[in-house]
């Protein structure tokens, strides 16, 4: 008869923590949904013009221009883009060595997301005061929590 009752009390307990976790599903009416799509196509109408206009000014910006300033100005472009690749090149090697770095440290590898990734120089320096600002915290945490209450005199 007790194992009954204690059943009962932990699926009724059970079905109300699951009734409050799941949060009621958001409807929307025909006319919300018409409003957010033509919201969204305007602003990729918006978007798709503005790269129109960006691409017709360059073409007529290279009409006016004579081969030799045409080479030029394309070389101009591909020396940004090169530069451009090889800059997020650079960051993803400095990512993976920070997050090696940490690893090899017993530090959270989550810690990685907070680092610049400039240069080689920046990140170490970076990645040296958060090593020392994260132990210092995990010290002072500890040291709370082995504080304690003093013993009682009586």
């Amino acid at each position: 008869m007790e194992e009954n009752t204690i059943e009962t009390v932990e699926t009724t307990e059970t079905t109300a923590v699951e009734k409050q976790a799941t949060p009621p599903a958001k409807t929307f009416t025909q006319d919300e949904l018409n409003a957010i799509i033509d919201k969204r196509l305007e602003r990729e109408r918006k978007d798709a013009q503005a790269r129109i206009d960006k691409a017709v000014t360059e073409a007529q910006k290279l009409a006016k221009m004579s081969a030799d300033e045409r080479a030029e100005h394309e070389r101009q472009e591909l020396q940004k883009a090169l530069a451009q690749r090889e800059a997020e090149i650079t960051k993803r090697e400095l990512r993976a060595e920070a997050k090696s770095q940490l690893s090899d440290k017993g530090l959270p590898v989550e810690l990685a997301e907070v680092l610049p990734y400039t240069d080689a120089d920046t990140t170490n320096a970076a990645l040296a005061a958060v090593e020392k600002v994260f132990r210092a915290a995990v010290e002072k945490g500890v040291n709370e929590r082995l504080k304690g209450n003093p013993p009682k005199v009586g």
